[in-house]
């Protein structure tokens, strides 16, 4: 067995179509190769542009359920909880306004993604889990794509079982979703920094967290010119099927865990500004948005957590 390390350990990688890095506090560098192997064993159940992975299987399955894994199981039910919890603003079944809007082939291997029968967006009320069969059904004429809620509850995963292995702190970063458990080694608390879209990188907030999940959503990374010759994003209105126009260029959310820190950030980018802190402020969430005219909105409770 490895002997345990002082120091934090930490390793930068590529995984779920984004750059990521996980730290690990009075842990081995084991626990790093086994977080690694871990969230790449999420991913090949979870991309949408793997032909094999569960996410694409059901999708192709013309509205019959498909066996997956357990995990794929929990993250489509955190899926539709969080659709219900935010009114519908966020909906795993935009995947058909993505592919209509030029979003077809991955970021880090530019391989298209398998075609898909879906047409319709809105339906996740019609998305089926039994957990008893161990089945996800789909309906016909629709299509899922995790999105970021994947890379959230990916992160909420792999951070918990680091702390279960033995670590007595754990940080792991995807894209800007993150999830801290345990405490980090020279401190009683984590310190983050949430990036200033218009002037990286910079930060517009420096943030005191103990435990849970931050997550930022935004429009300044995924963009393509489509064959119109119009830019469009990554971040779909599940109400109009088209790419959202609501001023906002960041969200960021704070919560119990990242999954729903990333749930609430995507649906703070359907609203303008002022309208995304009070739907945070109805559920009990912090966060802050920046607009396409460098107006910085804040949630009252964000000074809890500031620096």
């Amino acid at each position: 067995m490895n002997a345990i390390d002082t120091a934090p350990l930490q390793r930068n990688l590529r995984v779920m179509g984004c750059s990521s890095y996980i730290v690990v506090h009075g842990g081995t560098p084991n626990m790093l190769d086994q977080a690694e192997a871990r969230l790449r064993e999420l991913e090949s159940w979870w991309s949408r542009f793997l032909p094999t992975s569960d996410i694409t299987l059901a999708n192709l399955a013309n509205g019959q359920p498909v066996q997956v894994h357990a995990d794929t199981l929990a993250v489509v039910s955190r899926a539709l909880d969080a659709w219900r919890q935010t009114d519908g603003r966020f909906d795993i079944t935009v995947l058909p306004a993505l592919l209509e809007h030029g979003y077809t082939h991955s970021t880090v291997t530019h391989a298209a993604a398998p075609t898909i029968p879906g047409r319709r967006v809105g339906m996740s009320g019609m998305v089926r889990v039994d957990y008893d069969a161990s089945t996800l059904t789909v309906p016909v004429l629709s299509a899922i794509d995790l999105g970021g809620i994947g890379k959230g509850m990916a992160a909420d995963i792999v951070a918990e079982e680091l702390v279960e292995a033995g670590a007595t702190g754990a940080l792991v970063n995807l894209g800007g979703d993150l999830s801290v458990q345990g405490v980090p080694a020279d401190d009683s608390s984590w310190f983050l920094g949430i990036e200033d879209p218009r002037n990286p990188p910079q930060h517009v907030a420096m943030l005191r967290l103990q435990a849970g999940g931050v997550a930022t959503s935004g429009t300044t990374i995924r963009r393509w010119v489509t064959d119109a010759g119009t830019t469009a994003h990554h971040l779909i209105d599940p109400s109009l099927g088209t790419p959202t126009a609501s001023g906002v260029v960041t969200a960021t959310v704070l919560a119990a865990d990242a999954a729903t820190a990333e749930a609430f950030a995507t649906a703070a980018m359907m609203l303008p500004g002022e309208e995304a802190m009070a739907m945070l402020e109805r559920v009990h969430l912090a966060g802050l948005a920046v607009d396409d005219r460098g107006n910085v909105f804040t949630t009252s409770t964000l000074k809890d957590f500031t620096v």
